[in-house]
C-alpha cells in the first residue's frame, strides 16, 4: 500500500512538472546548431485571468506592480503582485494606449490614438500631456504617433513613433524636441551598388526607396542605456545604444546575433541580460554581449498549454529572475520561474562579469554536467580558462562553442608562447639552412655545375610542364596547342590535382578560416568543381566553332587544365597558413587567395587568346559568350529536370500507343 501511494505521488509530481513545462528549451550547440537542452524556465502561475484585458499592448514592472496598457479598454491596469488586486488608471483620459513606462513618481503612457504622451501620478491623477513638438527641426508635416516610451533619470523622453524613419524621438522633461536618437542604417545590396554605377540620378530617385527601417520597441536599463528592436532584420534586430545613439552591443554590431525578424518587445534585467519576445511567443535570452543563452516558449496552435501563447505582446523580468509574458489575444500574463539550471548559468555569467574567473569556472564545470554541448557553457568555460592563463583549454572550449574570435585570441597566445619557448631553436635551424644553401651554391659555382633535373618520362614531363605556365604562359600555350607538350592523360591528371586542392581548400582549412562546409560532402564539392569546368570546355568549343577559333576540343580541354597552375601550386600554401595565422592576420589569407584566383583567371584569359589566336577583343567576347552558353545549358537542364516526370509519362504513353497499334 505504501509503495502504491509513493508511486501515485511520483506520477502526480511528474504530471505537475510536465504541465508546467515550457515544452522545450533550446540553445546553441556545436557548429552553431540549435539543440534541445535542460528546461531553463517553468510556468509557475497565470495571472490577470479575471481582469478583462482586451488586446493589451504593453506591460511594465516596477515596485512589485505590473502596469498594463490595456489598449482595447482604453486604460492602464495596475496589478499588485503581493495583494493580487488591481486598479484602473486613465479610463477617461486615454484612447488607445500602446506603451507604458513607470518611474519612482509617474506613469507615462504612449497613446497613438491621441498622438500624445499622457502622464499620471501613482494615484492615477492626470498630471499633463505632451503632444507633437513645435520645433522647426521636428518638421511641420512629420507625424507624431507615439507607440512606446521610456524616460531616463534626467527626465528625457525616448519615443518610438509609428512610421518614424529617422530614429527614436528624444524630448526633454518639458517636451521640447532634442533631436532623433540612433537611427537605423540603410543597407545597400549588390543590386543597389550596380544601379549606382550605371543609373542616372533621376532613374535612381524613381527606382530606389532607400529608407532606414523604423524601430518597433524600446527599453532602458538602470545605467540609462537604451535598447531597441527592429523588425524584419537579421543579425542585428536588437541594438544597445550609448548616449550618442551608437550601437554598442558586440555581436549585433558584427551582424552575428541569433535573433528573429518578428520581435515585439524587449527588456533587460539588473545584471544586463537581454530578454526579447516574438509575436509567436518565443522568448530569447542573451548575455551582455549578445550571445544567446536560451530560447523557449512558442505559439499555442492546436491546444493551450502552459508556456505557449496565442499572440504575445510584452515581456518583463523582476529582480528574482522571474519572467512575465503578456498574451495579447488571451488577455493573461504567464509567469516563468528560473530552474536550478538557469540560475547556475546566471550565477556563472555574473561572477565572470565581476572578474571572479576562478569562481565562475567551478560553476561552469558543474553546469557542464547538465548539458555537455551547450555553446554558452563552453564559451563561459573558455573565457574563464583564458583569464586564468590556460590558453590551451580555453581554445578547446572556444572551438566547441564555435567562437572563432575568442579562439583566435587564445591561439595567438599559444603561438606566442611557442615562439618564445622555441625561438632559439628556430633561429638556429634557419641559420643552418642558410649556411647549407650558401655552401652548396659556392661548391657548384666553383666546379661550374648547373643543377638541372631532366625528366625522361613523357607523362611526368607533361605534368611538370605546369611550372612553365607560370613563367612563360604565352610560349607555353603555343607548345600546348602544337602538341609538343601536354596530352589528354596529363590534363586529366592535372584536373584531378585541381579537384584535390579545391577539396582541401573547402574542407581542409583550419577552424578559424574554414568555409563553413560541415554539411557538404566531398562528393558535393567534387561535383560542384568538375561540372562547371566541363561546361566551360564544351561551351568554349561551341563558341570557338562559330567565331573561327583555332583551338580544337582537345586543345581547350588541355589548356584549361594547365590554366589552373597558379591555384594548384600556390593555394596549398594558403591552406597551410590558415593553421599558423590568426584573425588579426586574416587579410594575408584573403589577399593571398584573391591574388591566386586572379592570377589563374588571367592565365585562363591568355590561354583562350593564344589557343584560338584571338585579339584581346575577340578573347573577351569568346569568354562572355561561353559564360552565356553555360547559363543556357544550366537553364535547359533545370527545366528538363523539373519536367522529367511529365516527359517520361508522355514518352511512355506514346510507346504504349505504338505497341497497341502494332498488335
Amino acid at each position: 500500500m505504501r509503495k502504491r501511494i509513493i508511486s501515485l505521488f511520483l506520477i502526480l509530481a511528474i504530471y505537475i512538472i510536465a504541465s508546467n513545462s515550457t515544452f522545450y528549451t533550446y540553445t546553441i550547440g556545436q557548429n552553431n546548431k540549435w539543440k534541445i537542452t535542460q528546461d531553463a524556465y517553468l510556468v509557475s502561475e497565470i495571472i490577470l485571468e479575471d481582469a478583462g484585458l482586451y488586446y493589451p499592448e504593453d506591460m511594465y514592472l516596477e515596485g512589485g506592480k505590473l502596469y498594463i496598457a490595456d489598449s482595447g479598454n482604453a486604460r492602464i491596469v495596475v496589478y499588485d503582485l503581493k495583494t493580487r488586486k488591481y486598479i484602473e488608471v486613465g479610463e477617461w483620459s486615454l484612447f488607445t494606449p500602446t506603451g507604458v513606462f513607470v518611474d519612482d513618481k509617474y506613469i507615462y503612457v504612449a497613446d497613438a490614438g491621441l498622438s500624445e504622451i499622457v502622464i499620471f501620478d501613482k494615484e492615477g491623477n492626470e498630471i499633463r500631456r505632451i503632444g507633437k513638438p513645435k520645433s522647426i527641426l521636428f518638421g511641420q508635416y512629420t507625424k507624431f504617433k507615439p507607440k512606446k516610451v521610456v524616460v531616463d533619470k534626467r527626465g528625457n523622453f525616448y519615443i518610438v513613433s509609428e512610421g518614424s524613419l529617422d530614429g527614436i524621438i528624444q524630448l526633454d522633461r518639458n517636451g521640447e524636441f532634442l533631436g532623433y536618437f540612433g537611427a537605423n542604417k540603410v543597407r545597400i545590396t549588390a543590386l543597389d551598388k550596380f544601379i549606382d554605377l550605371f543609373y542616372s540620378k533621376q532613374q535612381k530617385e524613381r527606382l530606389l526607396t532607400r529608407t532606414p527601417k523604423p524601430y518597433f520597441n524600446i527599453a532602458i536599463d538602470d545605467k540609462g542605456l537604451v535598447y531597441t528592436i527592429t523588425q524584419k532584420e537579421r543579425g542585428d534586430a536588437i541594438k544597445k545604444h550609448n548616449t550618442l545613439g551608437n550601437n554598442i552591443l558586440y555581436l549585433s554590431r558584427l551582424n552575428l546575433m541569433v535573433d528573429e525578424e518578428n520581435f515585439v518587445d524587449i527588456t533587460v534585467d539588473k545584471e544586463g541580460r537581454i530578454f526579447a519576445l516574438t509575436e509567436t511567443g518565443l522568448i530569447y535570452e542573451y548575455d551582455q554581449e549578445g550571445n544567446l543563452i536560451f530560447s523557449f516558449g512558442g505559439r499555442a496552435i492546436s491546444y493551450d498549454k502552459n508556456g505557449l501563447f496565442s499572440v504575445a505582446s510584452s515581456i518583463e523580468v523582476d529582480e528574482e529572475g522571474k519572467i512575465y509574458v503578456l498574451d495579447k489575444e488571451k488577455g493573461i500574463v504567464q509567469v516563468f520561474n528560473p530552474t536550478v539550471y538557469a540560475l547556475k548559468i546566471h550565477r556563472a555569467l555574473d561572477l565572470y562579469m565581476q572578474g571572479k574567473y576562478i569562481e565562475s569556472k567551478s560553476i561552469w564545470e558543474d553546469v557542464l554536467k547538465y548539458d555537455g554541448y551547450s555553446s554558452i557553457i563552453h564559451n563561459g568555460l573558455g573565457k574563464a580558462y583564458f583569464q586564468e592563463g590556460n590558453y590551451k583549454y580555453a581554445a578547446l572550449h572556444f572551438k566547441v562553442a564555435y567562437n572563432k574570435r575568442e579562439y583566435s585570441n587564445a591561439f595567438w597566445e599559444i603561438r606566442n608562447q611557442f615562439l618564445q619557448n622555441n625561438m632559439k631553436a628556430i633561429l638556429i635551424v634557419l641559420f643552418l639552412i642558410f649556411i647549407f644553401y650558401e655552401i652548396v651554391g659556392r661548391i657548384l659555382k666553383l666546379k661550374n655545375y648547373k643543377l638541372k633535373i631532366t625528366i625522361k618520362n613523357k607523362l611526368l614531363s607533361d605534368i611538370f610542364y605546369l611550372k612553365n605556365i607560370l613563367r612563360h604562359p604565352i610560349d607555353s600555350f603555343y607548345y600546348l596547342r602544337k602538341g609538343t607538350y601536354g596530352s589528354i592523360l596529363s590534363a586529366t591528371i592535372i584536373y584531378g590535382l585541381f579537384a584535390i586542392v579545391v577539396i582541401f581548400d573547402y574542407m581542409g582549412r583550419s577552424f578559424l578560416f574554414n568555409l563553413n562546409t560541415s554539411e557538404r560532402s566531398v562528393g558535393y564539392v567534387l561535383l560542384s568543381t568538375i561540372v562547371p569546368v566541363l561546361l566551360w570546355v564544351f561551351s568554349n568549343y561551341l563558341v570557338s566553332s562559330i567565331t573561327d577559333g583555332r583551338g580544337t576540343l582537345k586543345n581547350i580541354y588541355i589548356f584549361t587544365a594547365y590554366s589552373f597552375a597558379p591555384y594548384i601550386i600556390f593555394q596549398p600554401f594558403i591552406i597551410f597558413l590558415t593553421y599558423i595565422l590568426t584573425y588579426n592576420e586574416s587579410f594575408l589569407i584573403n589577399f593571398g587567395s584573391f591574388f591566386i584566383i586572379s592570377w589563374t583567371l588571367i592565365i585562363l584569359f591568355v590561354g583562350v587568346k593564344e589557343t584560338h589566336d584571338y585579339h584581346v577583343k575577340g578573347t573577351i567576347g569568346s569568354i562572355l559568350y561561353s559564360l552565356i552558353w553555360i547559363l543556357v545549358i544550366v537553364l535547359v537542364f533545370s527545366i528538363v529536370y523539373m519536367l522529367w516526370d511529365q516527359i517520361f509519362e508522355t514518352v511512355y504513353g506514346i510507346i504504349q500507343e505504338v505497341l497497341y497499334r502494332v498488335r
